[in-house]
């Protein structure tokens, strides 16, 4: 009998990973042109390595190569001051880092007030975490990216998704999904149910004159 092959644990290696990430024909970044390219390039690479399951270790290396013109050289000379230091980059420093340099600050500050001030308020929870998602570049992790979306939405919603505990932000967008619309469907069940008819108002008995009656009989001359 054949002996047993374990399980490679170690994963794919990284000249595998670039090589399936370049058949994907990734968007180039040369730095220039409206700042919100930054978010449509960023979010074409994240859905990318979505698809390919890239493990978080080689995203930066994969983004890197996208990097033209402007860019590149800024990049190089940013991490050329910092020697030694490059490998430590994950792939939420390296979305901040790009961020930071090519959104320009009246921009940023106004969109970073925009993403603070964010609430669902009527909106579903849907539509709360679309408009969330084109402005959640400025949180810097994973966890602060959560709380964020959280802490916005309608206290109903919210309370639910607290006493869950700790979580990730997929999760709290799928346990805020479901109770959103537990709560949607409750109001339209009560808005469908008819309100209970008034109840007649019994008419009240004939109470006695308390008046004398009256003489009809003429009196005599």
């Amino acid at each position: 009998m054949p002996p047993r092959r374990e399980p490679d644990h170690q994963g794919p290696t990284q000249a595998t990973v670039v090589a399936q990430f370049r058949d994907y024909h990734a968007e180039k970044f040369s730095g220039q042109g409206d700042p919100r390219i930054v978010d449509e390039w960023i979010q074409g690479l994240e859905f990318i390595f979505e698809v390919m399951e890239c493990p978080d270790r080689y995203r930066v290396v994969c983004a890197q190569l996208q990097l033209t013109g402007d860019a590149r050289l800024w990049w190089n000379a940013y991490w050329s001051m910092r020697p030694g230091e490059k490998a430590s980059c994950t792939w939420d420093m390296f979305k901040y880092l790009v961020r930071d340099k090519y959104y320009p600050s009246y921009y940023r500050a106004e969109m970073e007030r925009q993403f603070l001030a964010l609430q669902q308020g009527t909106r579903t929870v849907d539509e709360y975490e679309r408009e969330f998602t084109r402005l959640a570049g400025f949180a810097r992790t994973e966890a602060q990216r959560a709380q964020r979306f959280i802490d916005g939405l309608y206290p109903a919603v919210r309370h639910n998704i607290v006493g869950h505990g700790t979580q990730t932000y997929a999760r709290a967008v799928s346990i805020a999904q479901e109770v959103d619309a537990s709560i949607r469907r409750e109001a339209v069940r009560d808005r469908a149910q008819p309100s209970a008819p008034a109840q007649p108002v019994a008419a009240s008995p004939a109470l006695p004159s308390t008046q004398p009656p009256k003489n009809n009989k003429r009196k005599g001359k």
